[in-house]
This record gives structure tokens, sequence and C-alpha cells, in this order.
């Protein structure tokens, strides 16, 4: 499988030692297998020799890496800690890589603990790099962790007919039309075997509708653009239209892919065979690469007001920071380029910057980087640019990045933009390895959501001030959410639910969902809870509990009420509270006691079972000391109760970060 063609430097650690050759006949035939790239096949290989050999760490090294190559991160994740449970010091970085993989997962809390960990530990020579990396991590995961999806920016897939089955890359809106890379099949590909058997990337456009819809794509000049077996790629057009560039890239003798940038002018109505850029940023020699070529312009004050052209471009070139670094060179109508100008350190790391756009409204380049921490893989980054000098970079908000990589960020308009990315929706491959999909970026009209909170059964409405809300995502396991006060309008995103809880020392708090939808009319929203109080050892009579006679057995009609139960308890963990059991007088006293008490038993294991902490419950027994009624076989007596011990503790606003 070809993907990420342009950016292969990501993937292996270079100071990772290089692995020996194994001495038995299944790895040398995986090896041959990796000569001749069938890194499936080698990997299939490797996996079975690892169920016979015991704890081989350079074996583990090879598998968590060729995970990793084929964009599997979760297997690779679990390879690589398996090799940091048992490296003994021999591979200290396998730490590092576990985390930074179980970040692309969404894994924040757990990714947090080991950067912290690795930071601490490590002792190589290069400690201090690692150790900016972490503090980048870090200061991630925590943003990660507290902040929620800017509430006005949705994102949705772009549809299957441009989405191909296949990675899909370099999307950029022009006059009209959606412009992007991808490979021309209609069928799912399972290139296992020859990773690079795919047929070449070409460049495709499609019609934009005036509701963000498109038209079947075609190919773009492909008798201008396309040669045999070279994937092009990458396209951009000049202010005028008259001037396309893009990248052809092909491997090298040491099978290396290497790009080259291109441009093709456009003379009336035809557009002109391509000419490579000159030397100063392509390689006669084939040994570096640059690729991702957008053009800035801007008007030089001065006397005579004249019209700087820049091109701003990735590059391998020597010179840079380390991988894929962002270059910028003058360029003239001729296409003369002058000599290539690195960004500087606070756009490039030692990692790679790629996939440049400058939005020339704001006058803000925005690129992609895995070397400046962000929320797991590639992310995108903005920064003020000012006669090609670029200020401080900003990460670029949720939902524009994600857990796995974002990259190729490119606006429409003010209020549309693209960004590729293999984020959950993306198309799956062999074991489930997400594809590279377009994904639309769309600013949406502000709606603002406003929380009260009443006094449940007061006929007076009052409200319980003081309550605090907790608002997130429905079934986000990883997000803390944050925290809003009673009347205090927050920006909601479209089309989202959410669960949100009240909470009030004193009450019990109560959880509801809401859900907003694009045609939402109002932008101004209300939601309203009410509140119980909590009344201390007051018995409340838990309906709906069965038991077969003499048996302390629940029977599943027992189990709706209990559920309900349960259902509170998780809304307010720190309650403690105590299951009372009672019996009608029929047995002896002594019985009835011990009955009562499996019972009471027998619902507190039930709401354990279910997720309930054992320190919250207490079960008691009460036998037939505690009748409701004087009738000695009634129902009323046999009965299941619970009473809260003490009051809710909930923490003081002021010490949770919001956003």
């Amino acid at each position: 499988m070809i993907k990420k063609l342009f950016i292969l430097s990501i993937i292996l650690l270079s100071s990772f030692s290089s692995i020996g050759q194994f001495k038995t006949t299944k790895s040398k035939m995986a090896e041959s297998l990796l000569e001749e790239e069938k890194y499936f096949a080698a990997l299939k290989i490797y996996l079975d020799i690892a169920k016979s050999e015991n704890e081989d760490k350079e074996l583990y090294m090879k598998i968590a890496q060729l995970h990793e190559q084929l964009y599997n991160y979760a297997e690779a994740a679990k390879w690589y800690y398996e090799l940091f449970e048992i490296q003994n010091g021999s591979y200290p970085k396998s730490e590092f890589k576990f985390a930074e993989l179980i970040m692309r997962q969404g894994k924040y809390k757990e990714a947090l603990e080991h950067f912290t960990s690795f930071k601490k530990s490590y002792k190589g020579h290069d400690k201090a790099l690692y150790s900016t990396l972490c503090k980048s991590y870090i200061k991630s995961c925590k943003i990660a962790l507290e902040k929620l999806p800017n509430a006005e920016i949705s994102i949705r897939k772009v549809p299957n007919h441009i989405n191909s089955s296949y990675t899909d890359l370099a999307p950029f809106g022009y006059d009209g039309e959606l412009y992007f890379s991808s490979i021309p099949t209609d069928t799912a590909l399972t290139y296992t075997e020859y990773l690079d058997s795919a047929p070449a990337f070409q460049i495709y456009k499609a019609k934009l509708t005036k509701d963000d819809q498109f038209e079947k794509a075609e190919v773009f000049i492909p008798q201008i653009l396309n040669e045999p077996f070279k994937h092009t790629s990458n396209g951009s057009f000049s202010t005028d239209g008259k001037k396309f560039f893009f990248t052809r890239c092909k491997k090298n003798i040491d099978g290396v892919n290497i790009c080259k940038i291109y441009c093709t002018l456009k003379k009336d109505s035809t557009w002109q065979e391509p000419v490579m850029l000159g030397s100063e940023i392509n390689d006669k020699n084939n040994t570096f690469s640059s690729t991702h070529p957008t053009l800035m312009s801007y008007i030089k004050k001065g006397r005579s007001k004249q019209m700087i052209n820049k091109l701003v471009f990735a590059s391998t070139m020597p010179g840079g920071s380390g991988g894929y670094d962002l270059w910028m060179v003058d360029i003239s109508d001729d296409l003369t380029v002058g000599s290539p100008e690195n960004l500087g350190k606070k756009v490039n790391s030692a990692q790679n910057e790629v996939t440049p756009f400058y939005a020339s409204k704001t006058k803000k380049l925005f690129f992609s980087s895995n070397g400046h921490g962000g929320l797991g893989g590639l992310d995108v980054f903005e920064a003020p640019i000012k006669k090609g000098k670029t200020k401080k970079i900003k990460l670029a908000d949720k939902p524009i990045n994600s857990s796995q990589d974002d990259w190729y960020y490119n606006e429409l308009s003010s209020s549309t933009a693209f960004v590729v990315s293999n984020r959950k929706g993306a198309r799956v491959y062999h074991n489930n390895i997400p594809h590279d999909d377009i994904f639309l970026l769309k600013r949406e009209t502000k709606k603002f959501l406003s929380l009260y909170a009443y006094e449940k059964g007061d006929s007076l409405n009052s409200k319980v001030r003081g309550t605090i809300f907790k608002v997130k995502f429905a079934n986000d396991k990883i997000g803390q959410g944050k925290l809003v006060e009673m009347n205090q309008p927050f920006q909601v995103i479209p089309n989202k639910t959410y669960e949100i809880t009240a909470q009030k020392n004193g009450y019990l708090n109560y959880s509801m969902l809401f859900s907003t939808s694009y045609d939402t009319k109002s932008d101004s929203l209300k939601l309203e809870f009410f509140l119980k109080k909590i009344e201390l050892n007051q018995e409340t009579t838990i309906d709906a509990i069965y038991f077969e006679s003499n048996s302390s057995e629940l029977k599943p009609a027992s189990k709706q009420s209990l559920n309900k139960l349960f259902k509170t308890l998780l809304a307010n963990p720190s309650l403690r509270v105590e299951i009372g059991g009672h019996t009608d007088s029929e047995g002896s006293p002594d019985y009835n006691m011990d009955l009562s008490q499996k019972r009471a038993q027998a619902v507190v294991d039930y709401l354990v079972n279910l997720g309930i902490g054992e320190d919250v419950l207490t079960a008691k027994g009460y036998g037939d000391t505690q009748p409701l009624t004087d009738e000695k076989k009634s129902e009323l007596n046999r009965r299941i109760e619970y009473r809260i011990t003490n009051l809710n503790n909930i923490e003081d606003k002021n010490n949770t970060q919001e956003d």
C-alpha cells in the first residue's frame, strides 16, 4: 500500500539500533521478502516466529516497526509495550514510541503517564531533544483532555464518489472546483504483497455546487500532468490561474521515493508542457525530495508597489532541522527561482513539517507537523506571516485536529476548508488500517445554550443557586468535559449530542442528554433541570424488587428498578448508601434477619457488578423488625430500601480548568 508518499521518514526512529539478521530459515525468508517490499508477507512470518521465540527483543522491535510502517498503530503500540516490558535498557525509546502510538488512539491519560515516565528515566545522548518532545506531548495531552472542540466548526467526510476506496490527498478549491489527488480505481485494493503495485496517483477535479456538494470527478489534464510510473499530486494554482504547480514522484535507485516540483503554464486556453523548477529546489542527483508547493503573493510597500511571489514547499534538502522542513524561494514569472530560505526554528522541528498553505486574506501560513506536540500524529498548525517572516505558531483547534494524522489543510472560503485525515470515519484497509480521506470543515452559525436548575417538587419553581453543570460529549470516554454556571451561555456544536450533569452539594446530581441539529432555528437555547434535595438517612423503598420465596436470588423483573438506582449512583460518585433488607414476620426472627441480610447483599452485589465501587454500598439486614403493616404476610414488609448516609461533595469549580 502506498500511503503518505512524502513522509516515510516519520516511520522509523533513526537512533534505534539496526536489527541483526536472523539465522533461521524463516527469518531469512522474511528478510528476502522485505527486500522485495512484500511487507505484509514478511510480517506474517515474523509473527509466526514470535510464537515460538521467548521474549526475543530484536524480533519484537522488528514486528513493532513493521506494524508502524504499515500504519497499524494499534498493533504497533502493543509490540512496543511488550518490548518496553522486557527490554531492560536495550531499547529505552520503546516507551516513548508506545506513548506516541497510544496518543494516536486518543488514549491521552495513559500517554501522559508514559511521556512523563520516559522524560524522567531517559538518559540517552539525545536526551535534550526527547525532553523537548515530551514537554510538547505532555502539554498536548493535557489540552486534549480538557478542551472541547471549537463549537463554530463542524466536520464531515466528503462523499465516497470523491473519496475513493483508497487514499485521497491534497484537496484544494479553485474557481468553483475541487482539485485532489487519488488513485484511479473503483474497487477496494488488497495489495498486501506488493505495496508499490497500486496504480499511480493522479490529480482529479470535481465541480462544487452551492450546497457544498460535488459532481463526478474527472482527471485534470492527464495528457500534460501524467507520466508512466510516476505519482502526480500536490497541485496548486497561482493567483491568476495561469500557473499550476505540482509534484512528480518516483523511486530512485535505492528504492526511496523522490519528489520534484513542476509547473505548467496556461497560454490562452491551453496548458503547456510542464517544466521542472530549478536545481535550487529540485535535486538532479535524486537524493532528496521537494514537494507540497504553494504560492505566497503579497505587495511590497514603497515608492513603487511591487508584487512579490514566493514559493513555499516541503523538502528534505541539506541544511534543514530534520526530516521534511518548510522552505521558501522567490519565483519570477519565467519560473526562475532564487536561493532557498529555511523558514526557521519557529516553524521547523527535528521531525517533519509538510503540506503548507498560505491564506492570503488572513495572511496566515498553515502547515502540518509531527514535531511540535499536537494531538497525535501529524497536526495542523497556523502562523501569522508578514513579508515572508513567520510569527509564533499555534495548534489549530479540534475538530481540525484529531488524535490521528491531519494534514493538507486548505481553505476554500472564509467559512469552508478541507483537511485530509485517517481519523475515525475514514475508510479502512487490511486489518482495519485506516486510509487518508478528505474531510470538509465548515464554520457554522453560533448557537448558545443556557442551563437552569430548579428544586424538584417546589411549586414556586425555586432556582437551586450555585448549581454547576458538567458538559461533555455523549459517549466520550476520553474528554473530561468542562464546567459552566447557571445562566452562563456557552457555545454548542450543531448536530452533536451532549451529556450534561447538574451538580449541587446537598442535592442528587442529575444527568440529561441534549442534542442540537443544523436546522435548529434559534441561536439561543435553554435546558432546565429539576434537582432532588438529599435528606440524610431517610429510607426510600426501591419499587418492584422481587425474590423467590425463602430465597435471596433476585428475579429478573427486579433488575429494571435496580438499573435506575445504578444510574443515580453513577451520577453521584461521592454518595455513600446503605441497602437495607426487610422481611415479613413469617419464620423465626433469626431466620428473617439472615434472609434480609442475604437479600440486601444480593442487591449490593448486583450494583457492584454493574460498576459501582464496593466502598459506596453497605448491606444491612433488618429482618422483620421494621414492618410497614401489622399484617404478618404483607408484601409491603418484604422490601428493599436504601438510605443516603452522607451528602454530595462537589469539587469547587475554580479548581477545574475550563475552555
